[in-house]
């Protein structure tokens, strides 16, 4: 289990940090990428919220997105307490890119689910472990 640990850390800490970068340059150069996370959200109150606030704030939201990345992918390559923190905060998000979605434009909810949640339910299941894996870095 401790490799299978390591590995998922890694693969993961990449994962956010490069997403970091993506919240970068999107956040940058193209905000208005952001506008169809809406059309895939699973409550209509949500996609209000996204148009109506996400999208008003994006300059200083994506940032802040990017921010969140760094601390999660960073946390996941620390020690004890900030890792588990790190996992916790990454499942978080993951719950709210399951309502979300990830724009996939789809007819019906099946497709919807395979498009827009089905990913996320394999990297959260495959994160989940992490929590109760003992840490192992403090070996004498």
């Amino acid at each position: 289990m401790s490799r299978y640990c390591a590995v998922v850390r890694v693969v993961f800490a990449v994962a956010f940090l490069g997403g970091a970068l993506i919240h970068i340059y999107f956040g940058l150069f193209s905000p208005h990428s952001y506008a169809p996370f809406a059309d895939t959200a699973l409550w209509p109150w949500l996609a209000e919220l996204w148009w109506g606030f996400v999208m008003a704030n994006i300059g200083w939201l994506s940032p802040a997105a990017a921010a969140f990345e760094v601390a999660v992918g960073l946390g996941l390559l620390a020690r004890g307490c900030a890792r588990r923190m790190a996992v916790l905060a990454a499942l978080g998000f993951f719950a709210f890119i399951l309502v979300l979605g990830y724009s996939w434009p789809a007819d019906g909810w099946w497709e919807d689910f395979l498009k827009n949640r089905a990913g996320t339910l394999v990297m959260a299941a495959a994160l989940a472990p992490l929590l109760r894996a003992p840490d192992r870095s403090r070996r004498a």
